[in-house]
């Protein structure tokens, strides 16, 4: 009997194994249909709290959709605006730049005593449009995925506006559909969630948005050229576990490379940023969020990269809510509930 139970087990296994493994490639190659439907899942998860706000003020449903329609409207409106501002100017710079990079290399060239031809001469007879649109078409490659966002904007606010508008009618279906305990057992699941993934986005949001007024204030005490554009980035790449910060530090100091040269200011621009970095993801990030995700580092990491290689970079934005999601559902099954044990945080020995 015991033989027969451990067989059960280990064919319970083998095909959840089998059937995540589906389900990653079904993501994947789907992913037109599902980053918009994530992106709107989470965006209710952050908009939920205003909703009921709204509706405890007396202000009508109807209205609420609308005034949060708009402001949707207006953040993207002004994000793309600045990404477009931002990303416009830096190629028309781009050729500035490269003065300094060839002056750069003229003093590197002549302290090593190296026989090269004119630096200068070489970068300003360079064929700068072709090496932009090169530089373009590999930005398209890396991050196609927000091209995929943009395009499915009004998808995403469908997504959203339907969820919005039918979500107290969600427990009478849930109700509806399944027995007592089981509607109980998924409405408690939907809740858990719901809060978990609500806390981490707007504390997440407070603490990128804190991390991009400190950074961009460096950035203008340090004269860098596109100050609004990098604040975005380090706010945008703030979402994204363990890498995020790496990246957003590195490009503001490489556009001030490229303009001032290895200078005090660029090493102190370097200093700085990273600091900020340092001192709010691990002294603030974690002395407000605690360990309310109850996701160990390893599992952040992975996850990064098994969403990215799903989703590109919008996929590293989404891993650590929707893998938050995925271990309240594992805690639920008897089979998978020791799996979600091993994606936790550690925790003091009993």
């Amino acid at each position: 009997m015991q033989v027969e139970n451990r067989d059960l087990l280990h064919i319970r296994v083998y095909l959840g194994c089998l059937v995540g493994v589906v389900m990653v490639l079904i993501l994947k190659e789907l992913k037109t249909i599902f980053i918009p439907l994530a992106l709107a899942v989470l965006l209710y998860f952050l908009f939920n709290g205003v909703m009921d706000r709204l509706l405890k003020w007396r202000v009508p449903r109807a209205l609420g959709l609308v005034f949060l329609l708009v402001f949707l409207f207006v953040l993207c409106y002004f994000f793309g605006l600045l990404i477009y501002t931002g990303a416009s100017a830096f190629i028309n710079k781009f050729p500035a730049y490269s003065q300094t990079l060839a002056r750069m290399l003229n003093s590197l060239f002549e302290q090593l005593r190296m026989p090269v031809v004119d630096v200068e001469r070489f970068i300003a007879d360079f064929d700068w449009s072709k090496s932009i649109n090169t530089i373009t078409s590999m930005l398209s490659s890396t991050l196609g995925s927000f091209a995929v966002f943009l395009g499915n904007l009004f998808l995403i606010i469908v997504f959203l506006m339907f969820m919005l508008a039918g979500r107290t009618a969600m427990e009478g279906r849930v109700g509806r559909a399944f027995a007592t305990r089981r509607a109980v057992q998924m409405l408690e699941v939907l809740r858990s969630i719901e809060d978990k993934v609500q806390h981490y986005l707007l504390l997440k949001t407070l603490i990128s948005l804190l991390t991009a007024v400190v950074g961009a204030g460096i950035m203008w005490l340090a004269g860098i050229d596109f100050v609004l554009f990098f604040a975005l980035v380090i706010f945008l790449f703030n979402f994204i576990p363990n890498i995020g910060s790496i990246m957003a530090t590195i490009l503001p100091v490489l556009v001030g490379f490229l303009k001032f040269g290895l200078t005090l200011r660029v090493l102190l621009l370097a200093v700085g940023l990273s600091l900020t970095q340092m001192i709010i993801g691990n002294v603030v990030e974690p002395k407000v969020t605690g360990d309310n995700l109850d996701l160990s580092p390893i599992v952040i990491l992975v996850s990064l990269i098994l969403w990215g290689w799903m989703w590109g970079v919008i996929g590293m934005l989404l891993a650590v809510p929707l893998t938050v999601a995925i271990k309240i559902m594992m805690e639920q099954s008897p089979v998978l509930k020791p799996f979600s044990e091993l994606m936790g945080a550690a925790r003091p020995p009993l």
